[in-house]
């Protein structure tokens, strides 16, 4: 593993844990504009973190929207899930 798989693995992190402090938007989205004030981390950063086979979102959160498009889908979605 080099630098750059270390570096971009804590962006990972990074944007992950921004995904779950972000609010919750329309059928369950998280609007990447809120990644990036979370984060503050540049925007291409974010898409190339969403993009990593390493992502995964949380259950209550159906996808990542950016611009009106869907930038990542969740396919272990669950619109029934309830909080513990």
């Amino acid at each position: 593993m080099d630098n750059t798989e270390i570096d971009l693995e804590k962006y990972i992190q990074a944007v992950k844990s921004a995904i779950e402090k972000a609010p919750l938007r329309v059928e369950d989205s998280v609007d990447l504009s809120d990644i990036w004030v979370i984060t503050s981390l540049p925007v291409d950063l974010i898409m190339e973190c969403l993009k990593s086979p390493e992502m995964k979102l949380p259950p209550t959160v159906s996808k990542v929207i950016f611009n009106k498009k869907i930038v990542l889908k969740n396919p272990g979605y669950s619109n029934n899930f309830q909080g513990e």
